[in-house]
């Protein structure tokens, strides 16, 4: 990189940093969390027990059928939905192309919002638009997902990915590549995801891992602190500081939920011996430069059918 080049990626990254500094601080976020305040929402015991997991460990473990009490329905119509998504992937492609081992994301994690975008492209459109009842931002914006986020974080929050995964296996690799190793998402400080599992996920399918108390304020929140640039801390180092009674592997049935702040260390998809299948949903405080404006998300909503949501959907949506 050229030094006139090095100058401009430095200068646009600290014009990020201060942007992000004044919507946490003084803008988008002391807005919302003044919205979330004036009509907090009503929580279930199961749903203030995730809460109060999340903010003394980072993560919570829970399953679908006690956050949803609607009979299996929610859940029936989301597999039916997810057995679609994995019929669709070619064969090669769960195959990870012949290839002893992954050489990047894109090897090991096949993703549905991908697909969408290869469907889109020739037509002038890079991403799609879809419906508030587009069953998967649907689940996003249900109370018993996006109720229990926004009072972990005290606002309302924005959702800017609704995505299913399909993870891979590799059984001859030990090498870990991507998101595989140990790193602090980037989005936002406390940005928080929620993953459902649609198949079972034991150690050979690439559990999700997570370093309790990594996030800002935790014991282990100093350690390569979070910053909006992201990056990998040398892996080795982080693990010598780390004892493994706060690793946490999280395998799983169907229909597992997990809840964290991915601003703590976290790592998933490391998988071996069969394929790990879930969705997953990102939610971010208005701070975030995805959530200004919807333009970063990788997907737009149909506003005019905004109408029919609860007012801390239509928000999350917008």
């Amino acid at each position: 990189m050229s030094r006139k080049r090095s100058a401009r990626a430095r200068l646009k990254a600290a014009r990020l940093r201060l942007s992000y500094q004044a919507h946490r601080r003084l803008l988008g976020n002391r807005k919302s969390a003044r919205r979330y305040a004036s009509d907090p929402p009503s929580l279930s015991d199961s749903q203030r027990e995730v809460v109060a997991e999340l903010r003394e460990h980072g993560i919570a473990i829970t399953h679908f059928d006690t956050l949803f009490d609607d009979g299996g329905a929610t859940w029936d119509a989301l597999s039916e939905e997810m057995d679609r998504f994995v019929a669709s992937v070619p064969t090669d492609d769960r195959a990870g192309h012949g290839k002893d081992a992954p050489h990047g994301k894109t090897d090991y994690l096949i993703r549905r919002s991908q697909q969408r975008e290869q469907e889109l492209k020739g037509n002038g459109r890079a991403f799609p638009v879809l419906s508030p009842d587009e069953p998967w931002l649907q689940l996003s914006t249900t109370a018993p997902l996006l109720d229990t986020v926004n009072a972990y974080r005290g606002m309302w929050t924005k959702v800017v990915l609704a995505d299913q995964w399909y993870t891979v296996p590799f059984a001859g690799s030990d090498h870990r590549v991507g998101s595989q190793r140990w790193h602090r998402d980037p989005e936002d400080l406390h940005v928080v995801k929620v993953f459902v599992y649609f198949s079972e996920v034991d150690e050979g399918a690439g559990p999700f891992e997570y370093v309790r108390g990594s996030v800002a304020g935790g014991p282990y929140g100093h350690l390569w602190p979070w910053t909006i640039k992201g990056g990998y801390p040398p892996q080795e180092e982080l693990t010598g500081e780390i004892p493994d009674s706060s690793m946490v592997s999280a395998t799983g049935e169907r229909g597992t939920v997990i809840f964290c702040d991915t601003s703590g260390f976290h790592r998933g998809g490391f998988a071996k011996t069969s394929p790990r299948i879930l969705s997953t949903t990102t939610y971010v405080s208005p701070a975030s430069y995805l959530a200004r404006g919807g333009e970063n998300r990788r997907f737009s909503v149909d506003q005019a059918q905004q109408d029919q949501l609860r007012q801390p959907a239509a928000f999350a949506l917008e």
